[in-house]
């Protein structure tokens, strides 16, 4: 047991006894992710890389990463569900993810008279998804939606930490 306490793994660092700061299985992928990138776009080691190669290695490294947080998660995740709240969980999450957008477009797009690309873009950023609004831009053929994109996903971001906050100190 002593010999385990004075073993650290490589990704830690330890600051004292007691205290310890570790990357983990995300801070490790982000950090790597960031030095091979930052090394391959100074470099050049390999030859141009089309658009749509990069968008499908872009999403493939996204679902991978959720995979795996949901993999180590799931567990644990499991052994709390039971079948009555699994049931509750699953409506109020598919109401409170599919509900809003058309909420917003119905709003923006009768009430405030937003231009429809525009409009797209807005809703696929308040969802933190570049994909509808990348199909968008393809399917007009310009890239007036992604105008939209970068206001609703920064909104979307400072609401969902700062309702997470306070649904953190509600669930207390």
């Amino acid at each position: 047991m002593a010999q385990q306490a004075q073993e650290r793994r490589v990704d830690q660092f330890s600051s004292g006894p007691g205290a310890s700061i570790g990357l983990g299985n995300a801070g490790g992928l982000l950090l790597s992710g960031v030095i091979v990138s930052s090394a391959v776009s100074r470099l050049r080691f390999f030859g141009n890389t089309p658009n749509a190669a990069r968008n499908v290695l872009e999403d493939l490294g996204l679902v991978m990463f959720v995979a795996i947080v949901g993999v180590n998660a799931g567990a644990g995740l499991i052994a709390q569900l039971t079948g009555a709240i699994a049931l509750k969980i699953f409506i109020v999450g598919f109401i409170a993810c599919t509900i809003p957008p058309f909420i917003v477009w119905a709003i923006g797009y009768h009430i405030f008279k937003i231009n429809p690309a525009i409009l797209m873009g807005g809703v696929a950023g308040a969802r933190s998804h570049s994909g509808p609004c990348r199909e968008a831009a393809v399917e007009i053929q310009s890239s007036v939606p992604w105008i939209g994109f970068p206001v609703g996903y920064a909104v979307s971001g400072i609401l969902l930490t700062v309702f997470g906050y306070f649904a953190m100190i509600l669930a207390q």
